[in-house]
């Protein structure tokens, strides 16, 4: 007993300082560990690639249809409001606005307005060649008329019909949507209404107006998220998160060898892991990239084939991005938790039994 203090003190001094390895070194384990195994990798890869682009075909799905419902209410609204000053103005009155004034502050409303005026005499015009005489004396009669709805004294009242038809066209178009999204939201709702029980006599008739979304973010998507697409999203992230622990397990008992070297060489445990996660984090980054673009072309195609060229018209930008940032956010961070476990296996192999594995 006092032979073997002497021998582990003597041990203890022997043992120098422990480098640890940049996270630079550890990068370039990882990315060539990639390049080695680049199937393997890609296969890795694909559970990813498929889980955010199921996500975020949903989360696309679920931007378009606010966008179409709340964007078509927000123009009448404005053009609503625009109407207003302008017949305000058209009545004159103390306060009202005067004509230079709304023509400076609705110059693009106008000058769409004498675009279509002009467009329409062009094409009377144009016609007029191959009329008749009683056809070319009403079209000649409607050009004047025309014209004369392009006069200066005429600027006011140009602009209120303008406006009144921009006003008439998105409500028939909301109209249009409206009934589409009903539809959508109806078929699934039907399943739901089919196992419920029927209300009671006396009770009111239910609303079949949607409810109204919170404000935006999360909670709004959230709000016109149908029960199954929440569910359908849930199940495909949980299926990615095995995947990768799954393909992560593989990769460790693939490299067996390599571990025990390095560990062997003098690896630390952390920096076996640091690999490990690089690595993961590489992957479910370039594939969650892969998986939103996927995920939004095609739930882009889907709506635009169902709502038609409305879904260009209201297509919010913003949303968009807020979803792709969240499904960027959710891929990364499923590919690393999912890559804590194994990565810790790793570094937990004892050295001498990971070089006896045969490969």
């Amino acid at each position: 007993m006092n032979e073997t203090q002497p021998l582990a003190r003597n041990a203890q001094a022997r043992i120098g300082k422990q480098m640890m390895l940049p996270w630079s070194k550890a990068f370039e384990i990882a990315l060539k560990s990639i390049k080695v195994r680049f199937w393997r990798s890609m296969i890795t890869m694909s559970s990813i690639v498929l889980a955010i682009a199921f996500l975020m075909s949903i989360w696309t799905s679920t931007a378009i249809t606010m966008s179409l419902s709340l964007g078509p209410q927000r123009e009448i609204d404005a053009i609503k409001a625009r109407l207003a000053v302008v017949r305000e103005a058209i009545k004159g009155g103390a306060g009202a606005p005067t004509r230079a004034e709304v023509e400076e502050r609705y110059a693009a409303d106008l000058a769409d307005a004498r675009a279509l005026k002009q467009a329409a005499i062009r094409e009377k015009q144009s016609a007029l060649d191959s009329a008749t005489t009683d056809e070319a004396k009403k079209l000649k009669d409607e050009i004047e008329a025309l014209q004369a709805e392009l006069g200066e004294a005429k600027t006011l009242e140009l602009l209120r019909d303008h406006l009144a038809a921009c006003r008439s066209a998105v409500e028939t178009t909301k109209g249009r949507l409206d009934t589409i999204l009903q539809q959508e939201r109806a078929g699934g709702e039907t399943q739901a209404k089919e196992d419920a029980p029927p209300p009671p006599k006396d009770s009111p008739a239910p609303s079949t107006a949607p409810p109204a979304p919170r404000a935006g973010g999360i909670g709004a998507f959230l709000d016109f998220m149908s029960p199954t697409d929440k569910w359908l999203a849930v199940l495909a992230l949980l299926v990615c998160f095995v995947g990768i622990v799954n393909a992560m397990f593989m990769t460790v008992q693939e490299r067996f060898r390599e571990i025990g070297t390095m560990k062997c060489l003098g690896a630390l445990d952390a920096f076996i892991v640091k690999i490990f996660l690089i690595e993961s984090a590489m992957l479910g980054f370039i594939g969650t990239l892969a998986g939103i673009v996927i995920g939004f072309l095609l739930s882009t195609v889907r709506q635009w084939i169902v709502y038609g060229g409305a879904t260009w018209t209201y297509l919010s930008l913003a949303s968009i991005l807020f979803a792709a940032l969240m499904a960027a956010l959710v891929g990364l961070v499923l590919s690393i938790v999912a890559a804590i476990f194994p990565a810790q296996k790793a570094a937990r192999m004892q050295p001498v039994a990971a070089m006896r594995i045969e490969e």
